[in-house]
């Protein structure tokens, strides 16, 4: 048995803000094809393919990227983040609002034609040059997810597991799958057991402010492994940020006994396949009768062994009675 770890020392990484969309590739959060605007450029499309980013870029006549109607256009609305005018700058050049390295040169009143800076240099929009990047003030512009994702696109929420986003009419909004977790490749709903996060819902998982849960561990619910730790507060609220963890494999979570036991010695309806090394687990179903073919720590369909009972040790069906605290009442 193994008592569940508080990892101290690594609270602070734990509660604050999941990693933001910049500082990792886009596309984790959109399913396959979906095509999205650069959020770092007017000019450029990305297309999203097994969570990695393919670039195109718009030129010549039609030098900026249309989100909404997934092309390149000539202009866009004065609406967009992205609105440049050439009206009165003939032949000057103009920064990418959404770049560093970006700039437009209007070769008429009517027709921006895109440019990038070369590598570690940035586009200084008063001398109308590229310059050094330490020489450059610019930082890269935040952006709106609306302003790159058309409507009705739904994408990945990491605050979490079972939450997504949908811009409706280009406002944001924040979507719950029910008794499931949003999986970003399909852009879907689906179980638990197929979707590979740990930011588990935690509200009210640590008590109400009447009755606070205070210095214990407590399950999860989402996974037969992972659990919070509620650390006491200095103002006796139930704790917001409780920090999640799970069992070592092939150990489940116990909240009688605030242990890492034996899966068979937990009832967990939860999927029992994960983290098992085991190819042939028994289910919760009351009995002991039932079992599951675990594959990539995922339970296939439930299979019944009928008038026998299911042995987990022996991975198959025998005459013997079984009374596994797993599946019994």
């Amino acid at each position: 048995m193994e008592k569940p770890v508080v990892f101290v020392g690594v609270a602070l990484l734990l509660v604050l803000p999941l990693v933001n969309a910049r500082d990792e590739d886009i596309c984790r959060l959109f399913s396959n094809n979906t095509v999205i605007r650069d959020p770092d450029s007017c000019s450029q499309s990305i297309t999203c393919i097994d969570s990695v980013s393919h670039y195109s870029t718009c030129s010549g006549s039609t030098p900026f990227f249309d989100k909404d109607q997934g092309k390149c256009v000539k202009t866009l609305t004065s609406t967009s983040s992205c609105s440049i005018s050439c009206e009165g700058v003939a032949t000057h050049f103009l920064a990418d609002p959404k770049s560093c390295y970006g700039y437009y040169y209007c070769s008429e009143q009517e027709t921006a034609m895109y440019g990038k800076c070369p590598q570690d240099t940035h586009f200084n929009a008063t001398t109308e040059m590229c310059t050094h990047q330490y020489e450059s003030a610019c930082t890269t512009s935040s952006f709106e997810y609306c302003n790159i994702v058309k409507n009705n696109v739904n994408f990945d929420n990491l605050q979490g597991c079972n939450q997504y986003h949908v811009c409706e009419k280009g406002v944001l909004k924040d979507k719950t799958c029910t008794n499931q977790y949003y999986q970003a490749s399909t852009g879907t709903c689906v179980a638990k057991a197929l979707v590979d996060c740990d930011a588990h819902p935690n509200a009210d998982k640590c008590g109400k402010a009447s009755k606070p849960t205070v210095d214990k561990f407590v399950a999860d619910d989402a996974t037969c492994r992972g659990y919070f730790y509620c650390a006491k507060q200095a103002d006796g609220s139930p704790d917001p940020n409780p920090l999640w963890n799970q069992c070592p494999q092939d150990k489940f979570f116990d909240a009688s006994s605030q242990m890492c036991i034996d899966p068979t010695l937990v009832k967990c309806t939860n999927d029992r396949c994960d983290g098992r090394t085991a190819e042939f687990v028994v289910s919760a179903t009351t009995g002991c009768r039932n079992y599951y073919h675990c594959s990539g720590g995922v339970a296939s369909e439930e299979k019944s062994c009928g008038n026998y009972f299911f042995d987990e040790q022996l991975g198959s069906c025998v005459q013997s009675i079984k009374t596994y605290t797993a599946c019994t009442k």
